[in-house]
């Protein structure tokens, strides 16, 4: 059989006279013989697949012949190869044989239906790593671990290959052993190892091509460590340097190996493991891919994101983010100071998680800390932010809301582009809507059609609490927004405090079953002056 047929993925069939010659074969089957298919065609199959198959193939030949089909495999110097015959009515009497060849692999084709359900599950780049050794050990290999280029985990792209050492991360290992325990302290998971050029792992890696050894070439793969486990590693004495290439890149390399008293890897076990690595790439791409996403999208927002908000004289301020479980989002929020005293408080989400979310956030938060520090009314700031907004990405919207506040009244200037209204928790023991009318988000109108956001006064009470906050603290599965703001409002009296940040604590402990599903963001005001017996002004939340 020829060697470039181990890399064959589908089924070649061939038609046979009876006496074994070939009368017509495709592309399939020449990689099959090693040759082209017009040279097959008049050939006998034994003169192309080696003398071994001629006898068991005779029989074969003469049972479909006679009109029943066979099943079973073929010898062949390398090995063997799983084939079907059946007959095939050919006209003028004449029977023809179709000799159908499974692929080398074909009876781990389970195995890789149960790899393509379980690899790549999530994200999580450890956990892919966890399942493509559960998958395969020990149905595939007594023993099985991952080793990604840690370059590629360092700044999320693969050095490429110089010939030289390799260095890895070891993400996952599996053995299959009563007690393997003693095997995972001696080959522990996230361990960084050199391996030199001349190791089987580094050729693999430099090379980008499968590398198979034997039990000889571990000790230098193993240097500087010493244990029963390693000393039972010598026991494995067929072994698989698999390489984990995407998108013409090498990740790293997965090792498959079978211990002394279990058949060594044959051919058809490289091509199999080949395509489980083919597989296991993708989902380690991806994850990788993810992971670097997420620290770029984490380090823009809090790069970003205010870390310390400076209240004015006479208004305390407390501020809380808290992100989401999964992708970071877009919540934003700021506060500018203004002549006078007098205090700009924006807030706004970008919808969506990602990158084009935290890029949108930025632009945007930018631009309102430009626009309300240029002391324009805040209608005129969410008009300004809208026209922006357009001309970020086509599917790219948000919500915001800008107040513009004097202490020394607690006047204040609010409009609004879609954002849930603010709530005002009251010193009696009440909370209540910051009544303010709601305009469209911003980014969703267009040129001929440009919003109109109105603005309104208002005072906030002596004594009063005035809370600021994104959607994730209020939406839900398990409820409407009405029920959450509903929620919020109840959280806010019960955590009334003399401190504003004791306050802000116990609003997020109260809603905890809020976390981990979006990002939050709260930003709680209240007036410090004279007549309000709320002491004196506290240094903002850090």
């Amino acid at each position: 059989m020829s060697e470039p047929f181990a890399a064959h993925t589908g089924p070649v069939t061939v038609l046979l006279a009876p006496d074994g010659t070939v009368t017509a074969c495709g592309d399939g089957a020449a990689r099959l013989f090693g040759c082209p298919a017009p040279a097959a065609v008049g050939a006998r199959l034994p003169d192309l697949l080696g003398p071994a198959c001629a006898e068991p193939l005779a029989g074969a030949l003469k049972q479909a012949a006679a009109g029943r089909p066979w099943r079973g495999t073929l010898p062949l110097a390398g090995g063997t190869m799983e084939v079907s015959c059946d007959p095939m009515a050919a006209g003028s009497g004449r029977t023809l044989v179709a000799l159908t060849v499974a692929p080398p692999w074909a009876g781990g084709l389970e195995l890789l239906n149960e790899a393509g359900r379980r690899i790549g599950s999530t994200l999580d780049l450890h956990r892919t790593a966890a399942e493509i050794v559960g998958v395969t050990v020990p149905r595939f290999a007594d023993a099985g671990a991952i080793y990604v280029l840690e370059a590629l985990l360092a700044d999320g792209r693969p050095a490429p290959p110089a010939g030289g050492a390799a260095v890895v991360r070891r993400l996952a290992i599996a053995f299959a052993e009563d007690d393997p325990s003693s095997w995972a302290r001696d080959f522990p998971v996230n361990e960084v190892i050199v391996y030199p050029p001349d190791t089987p792992y580094a050729r693999c890696v430099n090379t980008a091509r499968m590398v198979e050894f034997g039990s000889d070439a571990i000790p230098d793969a193993i240097v500087h460590r010493a244990g029963p486990a390693v000393d039972g590693l010598l026991d494995h004495v067929s072994l698989l340097a698999v390489p984990l290439v995407a998108r013409g890149r090498v990740l790293g390399f997965a090792v498959f190996s079978r211990k002394r008293g279990r058949l060594p890897f044959a051919p058809a076990d490289t091509a199999l493991a080949a395509e489980l690595a083919s597989r296991a790439a993708t989902c380690v791409d991806n994850a990788c891919l993810y992971r670097r996403e997420r620290r770029t999208v984490a380090a823009l927002q809090a790069g970003l994101k205010p870390g310390r908000v400076a209240a004015p004289a006479g208004l305390e301020i407390a501020h809380r983010y808290v992100p989401a479980g999964g992708d970071v989002g877009g919540d934003w929020y700021d506060v500018v100071a203004l002549p006078d005293d007098r205090v700009a408080i924006v807030i706004g989400d970008s919808v969506g998680h990602g990158v084009t979310a935290a890029a949108a956030m930025g632009q945007l938060r930018i631009a309102a800390h430009t626009l309300a520090g240029s002391e324009l009314p805040p209608a005129e700031v969410l008009t300004r932010l809208d026209t922006i907004a357009q001309g970020l990405d086509a599917a790219q919207f948000a919500t915001c809301l800008c107040l513009v506040c004097d202490p020394a009244t607690m006047r204040c200037e609010l409009a609004c582009a879609g954002h849930p209204p603010p709530l005002l928790a009251l010193a009696g023991g009440t909370a209540r809507h910051f009544a303010v009318p709601h305009g469209l988000p911003l980014g969703v109108s267009d040129p001929a059609h440009p919003p109109e956001y109105e603005q309104v006064s208002a005072v906030i009470p002596a004594g009063a609490t005035l809370a600021f906050y994104t959607d994730g603290l209020v939406e839900s599965r398990l409820r409407n927004v009405d029920e959450g703001i509903a929620r919020l409002a109840s959280a806010l009296v019960a955590s009334q405090s003399t401190s504003l940040d004791a306050t802000a604590d116990g609003v997020l402990a109260l809603l905890a079953d809020q976390q981990g599903h979006d990002d939050i963001a709260l930003l709680l005001v209240r007036a410090t002056g004279p007549g309000t017996g709320l002491g004196e002004p506290a240094a903002a939340a850090g």
